[in-house]
């Protein structure tokens, strides 16, 4: 897990979640932390590897977008 990543996505901090009002943090997982099973979900989707050719500028989704449309226009 890079902490760095869990820093940026603000899952390194503890959360309230799980138990009742004063009892234990925990999850419907047993003792994991809510935010650990966040991340794990996160990075099993994809979503957290630092891949620079999958991401899309502002500029290049109008480029797509305008692409599109003058396909679906001719």
């Amino acid at each position: 897990m890079s902490e760095s990543k869990k820093r940026k996505l603000m899952l390194d901090r503890p959360t309230n979640h799980g138990g009742w009002p004063n009892g234990k943090n925990n999850s419907w997982v047993g003792d994991k932390p809510v935010n650990d099973i966040i991340y794990d979900y996160l990075e099993a989707m994809g979503l957290t590897a630092d891949v620079p050719h999958a991401r899309l500028s502002e500029t290049k989704l109008k480029i797509l977008i305008l692409e599109s449309i003058r396909r679906y226009m001719k």
